[in-house]
């Protein structure tokens, strides 16, 4: 499978894109960004490299002028983002080089980096690097901004279609040339974005200086039994303690996102004063908005046989 990147032809604005994609999901100081991403010290909004006719990448500001919307976050791991173009006296303007630059983005497909900074009081600007989109759509005020999934494909343009839940890992030789390891980072920044960076099942959270604290997404089905890093529908996100007693079986949820805890008496009594015996036959208080993000079937009923087999 193609890489998208391999058709842009500047090999300087390649690396600052491979740059950015490498970094999906990451939340970074803006003084961090600067070393790395070219522009990005002076320029907010769109910036469109001197001579280009596309646009490079688009930097949202907590403080700017203009109303975009929140981010929607789809199983592939893909998102969608609506942009307000730059305006000129509090008036678009589409015959500005940046607002053309979009539009021609639009017209070729080129992917663009996406930068959007986190409110931190007190702190420096942080951003989080949400990865590469291509601009889908223009409506007169918004641009539509679509991510790459995790397989760094390019997305549908049509949302209505989600695909079918593939509970397993293909063929390596079938993606394009992407790293374990980036890919386990964009499914953790996909899932940490579906959950609202809280533990589904005790719906804590920790930030220091913009940063979630100690909150981990969870394969329903485990990575050594080849569970897809490719779908979101195969994560969950919790916090570390819950985490280690989920991947040691103690815990489990049904269909309906009942919890289940293990029988064993010792891990019940030690258990005491942890929250997870509270929540034992109720529903996981945290899960997405989007039902079509909601953990899969056949990945819980995987889960549970797995779990039933170890209180054997």
């Amino acid at each position: 499978m193609e890489d998208p990147l391999e058709r842009i032809r500047n090999p300087d604005l390649r690396q600052v894109l491979r740059r950015i994609r490498e970094r999906t999901g990451q939340l970074e100081l803006s003084s961090r960004i600067q070393q790395n991403i070219q522009g990005f010290r002076t320029q907010k909004g769109i910036y469109k490299p001197a001579g280009e006719e596309h646009a490079l990448w688009i930097r949202q500001t907590s403080r700017g002028i203009y109303s975009d919307e929140p981010i929607r976050t789809f199983p592939d791991g893909s998102w969608s983002y609506r942009y307000r173009p730059e305006a000129k006296g509090g008036i678009t303007d589409m015959n500005l080089p940046t607002n053309r630059a979009l539009l021609k983005s639009k017209e070729d497909r080129t992917p663009v980096g996406v930068f959007v900074q986190r409110s931190v009081p007190g702190s420096e600007r942080i951003y989080e690097i949400l990865g590469l989109a291509y601009i889908t759509d223009f409506d007169g005020n918004y641009f539509t901004l679509q991510g790459e999934s995790i397989d760094n494909v390019e997305p549908s343009q049509n949302r209505d279609h989600i695909p079918e839940f593939q509970p397993f890992e293909i063929d390596q030789q079938k993606r394009t040339s992407i790293t374990r390891a980036v890919r386990e980072m964009a499914f953790t920044a996909g899932v940490r974005r579906l959950y609202h960076e809280r533990c589904s099942l005790c719906d804590l959270g920790y930030s220091f200086r913009g940063k979630p604290i100690g909150v981990e997404a969870a394969h329903i089905i485990p990575v050594e039994d080849r569970g897809t890093s490719a779908d979101l529908r195969n994560g969950i996100l919790l916090c570390r303690n819950h985490h280690s007693l989920f991947d040691s079986y103690l815990w489990t949820f049904d269909e309906d996102y009942k919890v289940t805890v293990t029988e064993d008496r010792d891990f019940r009594k030690s258990a005491e004063k942890n929250h997870i015996l509270a929540i034992e036959g109720k529903k996981l208080p945290n899960l997405p908005e989007y039902s079509y993000d909601l953990p899969a079937q056949r990945a819980i009923r995987y889960r549970m046989e797995k779990f039933y087999s170890n209180q054997k």
